[in-house]
């Protein structure tokens, strides 16, 4: 560019002094017109070259950028390097540790596995009686079973002859209950207790005051009853005779409340005889006397109650008790 200016300053001097020559002068505007041409290529060099250094500073500025990040990643990484180192450290020496622990454990497992050793025959045969008494509960197991089955079966065989009966029991108390309707008001009382069915009939209903002979409501009540008993053929039939506590002062073949529960409980026997096809296998009599009263005694209405005849009936439990026996 000094070039340039130089050259320019040198074409208007001559200008000045006219002493130039055409020639002269072609040669020196060529000159000039080639520095201008340098200068422009010039100019735009130093412009490529101020964009390289635009770029090159850019770039710059990113490598520094990756030179700090790199820094902070080293002095990270350096970080952990000497936790990672440290920890390794640790774990050595854990596992040093272990590897003592197991040695010892091992020299202790050893000597217990040298003592089961030393033991194992005796283990065997302990074991050998363990399986026979094992077998040996086994078969007393399925023998337990097997008579738990037969057991079983036979309860419940007992049990389906309870409900016959049972059911027996009610239908023979519902026919008494229906023969002897017209009794109700009259001392009667008809139930079911333990499987058996009860008459109860007060003396009012069957005999006169001190007597044990039947009277003719009694005498009827009786033969209604018979009509049942002569068609159940399976019943036993126990007449009981109950006196309250007041002394009977008899003579003769009756002389107390023992006598007198007897003989009436003996009237009732000889009555149903009389007017029913029974058996007389089927009855048999007892006298209760006083002893067992189902009122306190202290009063006229309690003792008419204790004053009674009890007619037991009792279902026939032969195919029960052979069961009961064959257990």
């Amino acid at each position: 560019m000094k070039k340039l200016l130089i050259l320019s300053i040198t074409l208007f001097t001559l200008c000045l002094t006219g002493c130039v020559t055409k020639q002269k002068y072609n040669e020196l505007q060529q000159r000039y017109q080639k520095c201008q041409d340098e200068l422009t290529y010039v100019n735009a060099e130093n412009i490529d070259a101020n964009n390289t250094v635009k770029d090159l500073r850019a770039q710059l500025d990113a490598l520094t950028m990756q030179v700090e990040k790199l820094a902070k990643d080293t002095l990270s990484l350096s970080r952990r390097l000497h936790m990672s180192e440290r920890d390794l450290a640790k774990a050595t020496q854990d596992y040093d540790d272990l590897l003592k622990d197991f040695a010892d454990l091992n020299m202790s497992n050893q000597t217990a596995m040298n003592d089961l050793l030393g033991n194992i025959d005796k283990y065997k045969d302990e074991l050998t009686a363990k399986e026979k008494l094992l077998n040996a509960q086994k078969d007393s197991l399925e023998a337990a079973k097997l008579d738990l089955a037969e057991k079983e079966a036979r309860i419940n065989e007992m049990q389906n002859i309870l409900n016959q009966k049972d059911a027996e029991v009610k239908a023979l108390k519902d026919k008494v209950t229906a023969a002897l309707k017209g009794f109700e008001g009259s001392g009667l009382n008809v139930y079911e207790k333990d499987g058996k069915v009860y008459v109860s009939m007060q003396d009012k209903l069957l005999f006169a005051s001190a007597s044990w002979s039947l009277n003719e409501q009694g005498l009827k009540a009786i033969r209604n009853l018979a009509s049942v008993l002569e068609n159940e053929k399976d019943i036993s039939v126990l007449i009981e005779g109950h006196t309250d506590n007041v002394p009977f002062n008899g003579n003769g073949q009756v002389k107390d409340n023992w006598d007198l529960s007897v003989m009436r409980a003996t009237s009732v026997v000889k009555a149903l005889l009389q007017n029913g096809d029974i058996d007389p296998v089927r009855l048999s009599a007892s006298g209760r006397s006083e002893f067992l009263p189902i009122d306190a005694n202290d009063n006229a209405e309690a003792r008419a109650k204790n004053r009674r005849t009890e007619i037991i009936l009792t279902p026939n439990l032969d195919q029960l008790f052979q069961l009961i026996q064959g257990n």
